[in-house]
């Protein structure tokens, strides 16, 4: 390895991984605002939160990765240009070429690392969060197993609980304008409210019109049907995920969520190298006056993939996009700028 790749490596990694630090460090944070603190109701410890977010950690390194190299190398680039080592460089012949090569690479490799990770370690820890949160939260929620909850079931009917001893429920109601349940006896068990011993009585209008005696009954409660993912494609292989997508198309459905999650395992990974280019051709462009592209130009830009990677995304999933131009846009986007500054960049 020649001097100048370790003194750019050596430069870059430190910024790589405070950049990704950060990343994954916001990444948590959303899924703790989101996801975690409604559940926090339903019962869950910090123990189980904590390694919930351990489980979703794999997936904010695949997703971040990326991210963290374009902001890596915009800031060294933009010291680079603005300490005139840049200028120096080019004064002792080395090419442009010849300084984007170490990039590539190190692109190269980040992108190879965030596929073999989001397509192994990812749907694995997803789908084991899910589990946890199903067993020690869903199936377990301390709030149910209070006097006076009131829940809402899977038909909109309003639950209310009267009576708690230790872990069993009493004096269940359960309403709705077209009935009411009442039950002596409850208990939850495998996320499933079970109700014994109770009457139902139906009406028509504000007059009753059947009552009748029951022994048992199970009530599915909506509070208990959460999914941490909206995206269920995400807990799946590819080899699944291009199973299924050629299983709805046969169907006649178009599949935009799950197709453009699977173009999403290639591009998101790929976007590394093509940030280098991004990158190198925005500095030697930026080069020779007295533009610099600063902290300010260097979030913006940051931000910017993240925003056409979004709304991409959302378009794809709703099939307002195709879900190959959702996935590719923003590498596309980001390959065709650097290109074009590359090529015109000062020599």
């Amino acid at each position: 390895m020649k001097t100048l790749d370790r003194y750019l490596l050596r430069e870059t990694l430190p910024l790589f991984g405070g950049g990704l630090l950060v990343i994954v460090l916001l990444f948590l944070g959303g899924a703790v605002y989101e996801v975690l603190a409604p559940l926090v109701a339903k019962g869950a410890d910090p123990y189980t939160l904590l390694r919930y977010l351990l489980f979703r950690t794999p997936e904010a390194l695949a997703r971040g990765a990326p991210v963290a190299y374009l902001f890596a190398l915009l800031v060294l680039l933009s010291r680079l240009g603005e300490d005139a080592e840049l200028k120096a460089l080019l004064a002792l012949g080395v090419r442009r070429e010849r300084l984007l090569l170490p990039f590539l690479l190190l692109g190269t490799a980040i992108a190879l690392a965030a596929f073999l990770l989001g397509e192994g370690l990812v749907p694995q820890a997803l789908a084991k969060g899910q589990d946890l949160l199903r067993r020690e939260v869903l199936e377990r929620p301390r709030a149910l197993l209070t006097p006076g909850a009131t829940f809402q079931d899977a038909q909109g009917r309003v639950v209310y609980v009267g009576k708690v001893e230790g872990e069993a429920i009493g004096a269940l109601r359960v309403l709705s304008r077209e009935e009411v349940l009442l039950a002596e006896r409850g208990s939850f068990r495998g996320g499933v409210l079970h109700v014994e011993e109770g009457t139902r009585i139906t009406y028509e209008g504000s007059r009753p019109r059947t009552l009748a005696r029951f022994q048992r009954g199970e009530l599915v409660l909506k509070d208990l049907t959460f999914d941490p993912w909206q995206n269920p494609a995400n807990r799946m292989t590819l080899a699944e995920l291009r199973k299924e997508v050629q299983r709805l198309r046969q169907m006649g459905v178009r599949a935009g969520l799950e197709a453009t999650t699977y173009y999403r395992r290639f591009a998101e990974p790929l976007a590394a190298p093509v940030f280098a280019l991004f990158a190198v051709g925005l500095a030697f462009y930026l080069l020779g006056g007295s533009r610099s592209l600063g902290l300010v130009g260097v979030a913006v830009l940051t931000f910017f993939y993240y925003a056409t990677w979004s709304v991409g995304r959302i378009m794809g999933e709703q099939n307002a996009l195709d879900p190959f131009l959702a996935a590719f846009g923003p590498n596309l986007l980001y390959g065709a700028l650097g290109l074009f500054l590359f090529l015109g960049g000062r020599r």
